[in-house]
């Protein structure tokens, strides 16, 4: 913001990314160890994994699409494969387009309408950061993200613990590319 004239600059640096924060309560100590010891094997946030947002596990949407052209990126995307003539997914829901450690998790910011011949344009945020090669599947079922560690002050160490009970364990992580 400009002080002399009230102008105003806005910049667009495409870096939208997802984050995540768990809170344990009240879990045996021994279960806890499995946890702990996957956490110590992410060393920190140098680890990467693939995680999903159990509270959107759409399970519903057992189809999945594949990228119809290469050279495609932003937040559009043309993808065939899908029940014909219907509205497959609806704006809010997530897409997981890539697989591994190139997957990458996306929101929908309008319906997924296919035509007659399966094929349709996927509109979400944020934009692409990889171009997807033709045939790069997207998968509406369970999306998931490649995340790390927020920082490296996340295990058991880090819990409170009472009586063999892990009582309080917050476990944070953000997307990871």
């Amino acid at each position: 913001m400009s002080k002399t004239n009230n102008a105003s600059e806005v910049y667009d640096h495409e870096g939208a990314y997802w984050e995540f924060e768990i809170e344990l309560t009240n879990v045996l100590e021994a279960d806890a160890l499995a946890l702990d010891a996957f956490l110590a094997k992410c060393r920190g946030s140098v680890g990467r994994f693939l995680c999903f947002d159990y509270r959107f596990l759409q399970d519903d949407l057992d189809s999945f699409a594949r990228v119809t052209s290469s050279f495609q990126d932003g937040n559009l995307l043309k993808v065939t494969g899908l029940p014909v003539n219907s509205v497959y997914a609806k704006a809010g829901n997530r897409i997981q387009i890539g697989t591994g450690e190139n997957a990458e998790l996306k929101i929908l910011t309008s319906d997924v309408v296919v035509d007659s011949q399966g094929e349709c344009e996927l509109e979400f945020e944020s934009p692409l950061r990889q171009i997807p090669a033709s045939n790069t599947p997207v998968y509406f079922k369970r999306p998931e993200g490649v995340f790390r560690l927020l920082d490296n002050k996340q295990g058991l160490a880090e819990a409170q613990v009472k009586n063999g009970f892990v009582t309080s364990w917050k476990i944070k992580g953000r997307e990871a590319f």
